[in-house]
């Protein structure tokens, strides 16, 4: 190729003064370091670098400046003097030439006679050769090549004069590219500004991931891109944002680790694939992808996953490079950033709605208050029940609208005790139109950010309810009193029919007719078995009717404990059972219902002796402190647990085979156990099928003053 000459310097004779010609020269020189100084990018710099030294007082008449492409290390011709036909951007092989020497050790190279060198590429028939690398901050990037058509046409002068040119090059390359590096960052920096305005400005989800992939796009200069949101219960990603990548992708799900994103995901490390149809880790889902360079980064905040965002580019000859992942990374927090904003947003807004139609739609009706107790709002349901719309009802204290003089003190003490603590009662409420309602109140504090803000009420309309309340329990009480009534009734013929069934049995005996024993000890046993049933009958009204009164004393538990056994042993011996009493001195005495204490226990033996047969029953007493218990165990039939479930409701029995089988009327239990609690204690049951039952009675060994 050819290269620059410079021209023979002219005879002593013809040559200006020696003084005129170093002026010149020095002329040349400043206005070289004034060309390149002033230049305003790149390749006004290489231009003013061959211009300038193709000066006439300088004399280099063939000049060339190459830059080295970092991909393929081909020498690239920016700029040029004295060759025709010499084109810019024309490139030369990494070792062809004889620059190569400058690019491979960055020092100057001198050729005095070009001819006798074997790479050099012949382009003039003789001549000599300087070539001068250029750097910048220490590193080679190009080089500057002088020719002359003579050999050996320059000496240390000229190395000088053309090394203090590369060198002012080199600094003023270094300026340009500072200042266009600046320049890029703060363009770059006002882009992700404007993104994060833009960005910021919105806080629907959907347009958000769109704004976010728009933005991408025009901030990477990619053809189009995706952005996945993290499924933090599938461990997944979802796509919800996709453009321009062949295919619309939105709802495709990534497992970690599988794809690009699913990469990033799991790694937290962004990643630079420069041909994606060549990358191994490729998911099947985009095998029909018509992209090719691919770069993706996670979007996380802090060490927290919220998605991914990937950048494509379709252009085989676009490939993504380190300047590009590093705008992609610093685009990506911010974008992180507003898509945890929008999802917070978003699930904000769907909260709120759904507790809205929550209390629109509930039938309680619900009122909020302010710390002055004033309405805020109030739902449909309170509008209906109250009679007063909302706009009757905002802004008015709650409790000079449905309250009454004689209901105002209870209503203003649960508002008030409802601004700190949840309450709950029953009360009546006036309507709009002045009739009461019967009314259950629930007051809870609303606390925001550890404030006190005022409380919810609710309201549920209770009338019906009272009303049937009222109902049964005059239904009950008219049963009670019936059953009293039908008790005392019943009790007195047949106290009578017992009476005179054991006369006639005595003076049967009397006169010897033995025949009509059996008969009249049926009728005996049959009046007493309908006399417990009448008496258990008329303790059961008395308990439901709230009239059974106990009556306390001082006794020693021991003495009840021994009556019990007595009346009970021959019960227990009619089916070959045996009977074990544990009772040590140390449970001392009690002050309670000794009777009823009795009653229990008794209650509790015989049913132990009716489904116990050649069996163990044993009544064992302690006492722990102020609790005195009676464990009664046996090792009958025992009872599966849905049996023991309704065990203690009155008039019901285990099931109707017992029922047959054993007699009874399902009373003793129910009136125990009511008994029990009335003393303050209560009962206990543990069964097993085929192995026996054990009931547990545990009293105070001071019955309460209430009771």
């Amino acid at each position: 190729m050819p290269k620059a000459r410079r021209a023979r310097p002219r005879s002593r004779a013809s040559r200006p003064t020696r003084v005129s010609h170093v002026a010149r020269r020095q002329a040349a020189l400043l206005r070289l370091s004034t060309g390149i100084a002033g230049a305003h990018d790149e390749a006004a710099i290489f231009d003013a670098v061959v211009n300038g030294l193709h000066d006439e007082a300088l004399g280099y008449n063939f000049l060339a400046l190459f830059l080295l492409d970092p991909g393929t290390r081909e020498r690239v011709m920016l700029a040029s003097v004295g060759w025709p036909g010499v084109h810019r951007g024309m490139r030369v092989a990494p070792s062809a030439g004889l620059s190569a020497r400058a690019i491979a050790d960055g020092q100057l190279h001198y050729t005095p006679n070009v001819t006798r060198e074997k790479n050099y590429v012949a382009s003039l028939a003789s001549g000599s050769e300087v070539d001068i690398p250029l750097k910048v901050d220490g590193e080679t990037i190009g080089v500057l090549v002088v020719e002359s058509s003579e050999p050996n046409a320059f000496d240390e002068q000229d190395f000088e004069i053309l090394t203090a040119a590369m060198d002012q090059a080199g600094i003023a390359l270094a300026r340009i590219r500072l200042l266009a590096e600046e320049r890029r960052r703060a363009n770059e920096h006002a882009a992700l500004l404007d993104s994060m305005g833009a960005l910021s400005g919105d806080l629907e989800l959907n347009r958000v991931l769109q704004v976010v992939l728009d933005r991408a796009v025009a901030l990477l200069s990619s053809t189009g891109g995706e952005v996945a949101i993290f499924d933090e219960i599938s461990q997944e990603l979802v796509v919800l944002a996709s453009a321009n990548i062949g295919k619309d992708s939105t709802g495709t799900r990534l497992k970690m680790g599988e794809g690009a994103m699913g990469h990033v995901a799991r790694t937290r490390e962004p990643i630079l694939i420069p041909s994606y149809h060549e990358w191994l880790g490729r998911s099947p889902k985009y095998a029909d992808w018509v992209v090719h360079s691919v770069m993706v980064a996670p979007l996380l905040i802090g060490k927290r996953l919220v998605g991914a965002i990937s950048a494509v580019h379709s252009d085989p000859n676009r490939v993504f490079g380190p300047e590009d992942l590093r705008l992609l990374n610093l685009f990506a927090p911010q974008v992180a950033i507003a898509i945890e904003n929008a999802r917070l947003y978003t699930d904000a807004q769907r909260q709120k709605q759904y507790f809205s139609e929550l209390v629109r739609n509930s039938p309680v009706a619900i009122v909020t208050l302010d710390a002055n107790k004033t309405v805020r709002s109030c739902n449909p349901a309170f509008e209906r029940l109250f009679g007063y719309s909302q706009e009757e009802a905002i802004g008015q204290v709650l409790d000079n609208l449905i309250t009454t003089e004689a209901t105002r003190h209870q209503a203003e003490e649960y508002t008030r005790e409802a601004l700190d603590r949840p309450i709950a009662g029953v009360g009546q409420r006036r309507r709009k139109d002045g009739t009461i309602v019967d009314v259950e109140v629930l007051g809870v504090p609303v606390i925001v950010d550890g404030e006190h803000v005022g409380p919810m009420a609710l309201y549920h309309d209770i009338t019906e309810l009272q009303r049937a309340r009222d109902a049964s329990e005059a239904a009950n009480r008219a049963k009670s009193q019936f059953l009293a009534n039908m008790s005392h009734e019943l009790r007195t013929p047949l106290n009578a029919i017992l009476g005179y069934a054991e006369l006639v049995r005595e003076e049967a005996e009397e006169r010897g007719l033995k025949e009509f024993t059996p008969d009249l000890d049926r009728i005996g046993a049959a009046g007493r078995h309908l006399l417990t049933l009448i008496n258990d009958v008329l303790d059961l009204s008395k308990i439901e009717a709230g009239k059974i009164e106990l009556v306390t004393a001082s006794f020693p538990v021991r003495r009840v404990v021994d009556d019990v056994r007595a009346t009970v042993e021959p019960l227990v011996g009619r089916k070959s059972n045996t009977l074990t009493v544990s009772c040590p001195d140390a449970v001392g005495t009690m002050h309670s219902d000794e009777t009823r204490i009795r009653q229990v226990l008794f209650n509790l033996l015989s049913n132990a002796s009716k489904f116990t047969e050649r069996g163990a029953i044993t009544l064992d007493v302690s006492r722990a402190g102020d609790v005195v218990t009676f464990a009664v165990s046996d090792t009958g039939i025992g009872m599966t647990p849905e049996q023991q479930d309704k065990l203690f409701e009155a008039f019901v029995q285990a099931d109707a085979s017992i029922a047959a089988r054993f007699g009874g009327t399902g009373l003793g239990l129910a009136i125990s156990r009511r008994l029990c609690r009335l003393m303050g204690g209560d009962i206990e049951v543990s069964s097993h099928i085929g192995r026996g039952t054990t009931f547990t009675v545990r009293l105070p060994a001071t019955a309460p003053e209430s009771a």
